[in-house]
């Protein structure tokens, strides 16, 4: 599998996934969640991504 057929396999789920919820971003979050709810039960974990944050930093003058 190349990377472009990766991607293609992503906007297949991603589209099936939209289309099935009537393309609501509310019902895809909840979804998602529900889906989330069942694995945690099943023991699957996941791993929150660190926070990162922007500095930003005064132009010098």
């Amino acid at each position: 599998m190349n990377d472009n057929d990766l991607l293609q396999e992503i906007h297949r789920v991603r589209e099936k996934v939209a289309r099935e919820c009537d393309y609501d971003v509310h019902k895809i979050g909840e979804r998602m969640r529900q889906r989330e709810r069942e694995e945690m039960a099943r023991g699957v974990r996941y791993v929150p991504s660190p926070q990162t944050a922007v500095v930003r930093e005064p132009p010098e003058k």
